[in-house]
């Protein structure tokens, strides 16, 4: 028969197994958690909480950026003009694929939907390509790149 401090020391020892570091998501799924983020502040129309997952040092190229922006002023200044508009807006990714380059960076790439709303009819947006990279600072994932571009029509 098993004495009580035996079956509370097992207890013990298998809630401490269930709660090891081997049990919480890698590097990868981390930064694809925090980057999930921006898709509901986009629709929320948050542009200081979506440009405030950028790295001061990032580098942007957003869907019309003609050139490559490097200050938060300027990826604040993209998103308040293109999420300034009227109507209601919605970001759908559609496929994120995440992969670690080490315990601190992750790339990201993929497609999602832009949709706008305004007085009652929605303009479904082309199809996007994404990529990202992401860097974990100070326990903060923040992207440090970006690029966002239309997807071209497949090949005839």
């Amino acid at each position: 028969m098993i004495s009580i401090s035996v079956t509370r020391a097992l207890l013990f020892i298998l809630v401490a197994c269930l709660c090891s570091p081997l049990a919480h998501a890698g590097p990868a799924e981390d930064a694809e958690a925090a980057f999930s983020r921006f898709f509901p502040a986009m629709a929320a129309r948050n542009q200081a909480e979506v440009a405030a997952m950028f790295a001061p040092d990032a580098q942007f190229y957003g869907t019309v950026s003609p050139e490559l922006v490097t200050t938060p002023e300027g990826i604040l200044e993209y998103f308040a003009v293109g999420l300034g508009g009227p109507g209601s807006t919605r970001g759908t990714p559609l496929q994120l694929t995440s992969t670690a380059l080490s315990d601190d960076v992750v790339l990201i790439a993929g497609m999602w939907t832009f949709d706008r709303t305004l007085d009652g009819e929605t303009t479904v947006g082309k199809l996007l390509r994404i990529t990202a990279v992401l860097e974990k600072r100070d326990d903060r994932w923040l992207v440090v790149q970006f690029h966002n571009s239309p997807r071209p029509a497949p090949a005839p």
